[in-house]
Parts: C-alpha cells; sequence; structure tokens
C-alpha cells in the first residue's frame, strides 16, 4: 500500500541531515502550495521602490554591488524581483529557474520588462532533478531564497544546489528555522490547504489580528507590520500567504545547515540565526570533499539582521572604584540616542552612595551588576542591541567567542582583541578610540549588517 502524500511529507520532514532521502519520492504527486499564483498576484504590488530594497539586501549579503563576469543562477525564482536585482547588478550570465509554472510566467514577465536580455534566460525545471542541474553547468553564485524547504526533500535540495557552485563560487540561501512550534505550523499549513476559499480569507484575517494584537501587548503600533519584508522588497499580506501555504514544509537548525554545506565541500562565512523566520547563510566553495567539521563560530560571522526595539548597547567590564568607567560613559554622553547597561562586576558590593553616583553618571546609562551564572550574560546579550568590550573584561577570547554566537554585534576598545575578533567575525576593534567606538556604533544602529562588512574584510586580510 502506498504512504498517502501526507506522511510522506511527514517522513521527509523529520528525516536527519544525516539520513538519505528515499530515491522513490515523487515531486509531482506531493501536496503543494501554488507559489506562482501568489507571486503573479503580488506582481500588481511590485514597486522601483521594492526593486531597489531588494537588491540592496542582496549586496549587504553578498558584500559586493556588481555581478560582472560572474554566472549567476537562481533556483526557485519565483516572483521573479530578485532575478532582476541580480541582472541590475551586471551579472554576465543569469540563469533561472522554477518547478511552478505559474513562477517560471512571473519571472519571464520581468524578464520582458528588462528587455528579454540574451544574458538572462528564465526555465523550468527542478533543483531535485540532477541530470537537469548538471546540463546547467557550474556557477560562480547560486541563489535560493526560502525555496529548497518547499521541495519536499531538503536536504537533497541543499546537495544539489551546492553541486552548482564551482571552486571559489558562493552559494547563497535561507532556510525555515527548526522550532518547537513546528507541529503546529504543519498542522496550520495543513487546514490552509484544506479550507475552501473563504476560509483561506478567514484564516488570513485571524492571523493578522492576532498579530495586531500581539504587537499592541509589546508596545508596538499594530499597522508597522504592513512595512515587514519590505527591506527585501516583499510585501506582507503576500508573504503571509506564502507563509500559511506553504507545503511541503521542512526546518532546519543552523548548525545543521553549516554541517550539510561543510558536507558539500561549502564553507559558511556568513549566516544569520532566526528564532522563528528564517536561517540565512552564505557560503563559499572551498573544496569538492567535504571540509573537517567545526563549530559554527569558529568560521562564521552569526550576523543580528536588526538593532532590536529598544535594545540597549551592553558594556562588558569590571568595575573597580579606583578606576572611573570613563570610556562607557562618554560614549553614552555622545549617542544619548542608544540606551547603555553597564554590566559591571562588583557594583552590589559598592556602598549606596557610591552605586547611586555609577548609577546617574548618564542618564541613558544603567549600571548592574555582573551576573553568576553565564546563562544569565548569555540572555542579556541576546536582548542586546551592540556590545561593547573593553580590557578589564576578562578572558577576551572567551567574551567573544560567548558574543559571536548569539550574532550581536561588537565593538572592542581593546587594541589586543583584534585577532579574536577576525577569528570570530563578529566585530570590529576600535582601537581604544572613543570616537571610533562612536562612529561604529551609530553606524551598527543604522545599518546592522555593517559589522559583517567589517569582519568579512578583517577575514580577506589575514
Amino acid at each position: 500500500m502506498p504512504v498517502p502524500p501526507d506522511i510522506a511529507q511527514q517522513i521527509a520532514c523529520d528525516l536527519s541531515p544525516s539520513e538519505p532521502t528515499r530515491d522513490s519520492f515523487d515531486e509531482a504527486r506531493i501536496d503543494r502550495f501554488g507559489f506562482g499564483r501568489n507571486w503573479l498576484d503580488y506582481h500588481s504590488s511590485i514597486t522601483a521602490a521594492r526593486v531597489a530594497a531588494a537588491r540592496a539586501d542582496i549586496e549587504q549579503w553578498l558584500g559586493k554591488t556588481s555581478l560582472r563576469g560572474m554566472r549567476v543562477l537562481d533556483i526557485g525564482s519565483g516572483s521573479g524581483v530578485h532575478s532582476a536585482c541580480l541582472h541590475a547588478m551586471g551579472a554576465t550570465e543569469l540563469v533561472s529557474f522554477d518547478y511552478d509554472a505559474d513562477s517560471v510566467h512571473a519571472t519571464s514577465v520581468l524578464h520582458e520588462r528588462a528587455g528579454s536580455p540574451d544574458s538572462w534566460t528564465v526555465k523550468q525545471g527542478s533543483v531535485l532533478d540532477r541530470g537537469f542541474l548538471n546540463a546547467l553547468g557550474q556557477f560562480d553564485l547560486v541563489y535560493s531564497w526560502g525555496v529548497l524547504h518547499h521541495t519536499g526533500q531538503l536536504w537533497k535540495a541543499i546537495d544539489n544546489a551546492a553541486s552548482c557552485v564551482r571552486t571559489a563560487g558562493s552559494l547563497f540561501i535561507s532556510i525555515y528555522a527548526k522550532g518547537p512550534t513546528f507541529a503546529a505550523d504543519l498542522s496550520l499549513k495543513r487546514r490552509y490547504h484544506a479550507a475552501s476559499l473563504s476560509g483561506k480569507r478567514r484564516m488570513e484575517f485571524e492571523w493578522i489580528a492576532e498579530h495586531y494584537r500581539a504587537r499592541v501587548e509589546a508596545g508596538m503600533l499594530p499597522e508597522g507590520w504592513w512595512t515587514e519584508g519590505r527591506e527585501r522588497g516583499m510585501d506582507a499580506y503576500y508573504d503571509l500567504v506564502d507563509w500559511l501555504g506553504g507545503l511541503p514544509f521542512e526546518v532546519a537548525t543552523l548548525d545543521e545547515l553549516i554541517g550539510a554545506l561543510r558536507r558539500c565541500g561549502i564553507a559558511t562565512q556568513r549566516a544569520r540565526e532566526s528564532n522563528g523566520g528564517c536561517h540565512i547563510l552564505v557560503g563559499s566553495r572551498l573544496s569538492d570533499a567535504p571540509l573537517p567539521a567545526t563549530t559554527p563560530s569558529d568560521a562564521t560571522a552569526i550576523v543580528r539582521y536588526d538593532w532590536p526595539q529598544g535594545a540597549p548597547v551592553v558594556w562588558v567590564g569590571a568595575l573597580d572604584v579606583s578606576h572611573a568607567p570613563d570610556k562607557v560613559v562618554a560614549l553614552a554622553h555622545r549617542l544619548p540616542q542608544l540606551q547603555f547597561v553597564m554590566l559591571a562586576a562588583g557594583f552590589a558590593a559598592l556602598n549606596a552612595d557610591t552605586r547611586r553616583s555609577l548609577a546617574s553618571l548618564a542618564p541613558n546609562l544603567r549600571v548592574v551588576d555582573h551576573p553568576a551564572a553565564k546563562s544569565d550574560v548569555l540572555q542579556l546579550l541576546l536582548a542586546a542591541g551592540a556590545v561593547v568590550h573593553t580590557a578589564d573584561a576578562g578572558p577576551s577570547s572567551e567574551w567573544i567567542a560567548m558574543v559571536a554566537r548569539t550574532g550581536v554585534p561588537l565593538v572592542s576598545l581593546y587594541d589586543d582583541a583584534a585577532r579574536t575578533l577576525e577569528q570570530q567575525r563578529c566585530g570590529v576593534v576600535a582601537n581604544g578610540s572613543i570616537d571610533d567606538a562612536v562612529t561604529s556604533l551609530d553606524a551598527l544602529r543604522r545599518d546592522p549588517l555593517q559589522y559583517s562588512r567589517y569582519s568579512l574584510a578583517a577575514a580577506h586580510h589575514r
């Protein structure tokens, strides 16, 4: 008796990275969402500003504004917006393909708007079809945004996508994050698929209403939801339909993804770890053979994608009564628009007058005692917008490694931390200069990816 499609899909979702997916998998028979129809509807919302935002985001992650001289592959081109950006960035040859015929049509519309250039080809095909991919050849950049987790065979799709990357080429992917809500999310998607058209509209309305309530409870403007995703040129409503309908649906941890890429000979250079959305990874092919196993923080710049609303700058250092925390106070005075938390060992042991005096050094500076447990420190760092590190913070390598794993950008005022920062790829050294630290923190607040560009540049100078 054949396995029902929904059960086959559940089995595929539960496979670990080391488990091969069955060769008998038939992608034509699985329950699949009509992504292309959604993207064709989205075309009416595409504006020049949205395309520009999508291009800016791609440029930030790649660390370059031009793809001239490069052969580029867009796997699962969807609406075609990102393919249009890759073409506009000057790709010498661009190949876009999608499994969904409507997505191929959507991408073809933008190809025609670009003047039907010979340098850009739009095809229909599957990332699970190794023969199709082999016929396309090798590429300098393989791009696949939010696609591979919708194939029903995530790990095979990743292997196949990686096989298209030539030596010294790059792979840029985003994959749904694994978390405790997977079963509920999968159930939600199945109910959406089974619902009538009016039932689907009701589920969309209920989801938006619930999101509005959650934003109000968090002290945020509810209507701000409609601007979410615009940094990639997307639209909140069409993203919602994509999320509710997105079957097949698979998830992974960042460590699993980094390990899978290493088995393909690709080292992850930059990544954003997500708690509820998509992990983002940019890697480079160093070898055709599997790379030695390593921890993510050894080789990866974990990227904090945004500066959380209300998040403070956390200063890490030891408090000595004879040594006034002049550096962090100077930073707080120079950046009144930011909130600072000074994490200081021994603060609680000081007398009340001294504590009051230190706590009033700057109106936007709060001093707290050094938490006893590392887990407490980690929770504080996860809530931070940035971390400032000084020479008296204890073992620099230990602190910097902890910060690197959170993805929070770090600015160090300690010259000797430069080597560790380059190894961890998590920040920039201000060389003891308050002016440099002010410039770095202000840039990070406006553009959180800035620190990753610093790190990437540092890595290139090794």
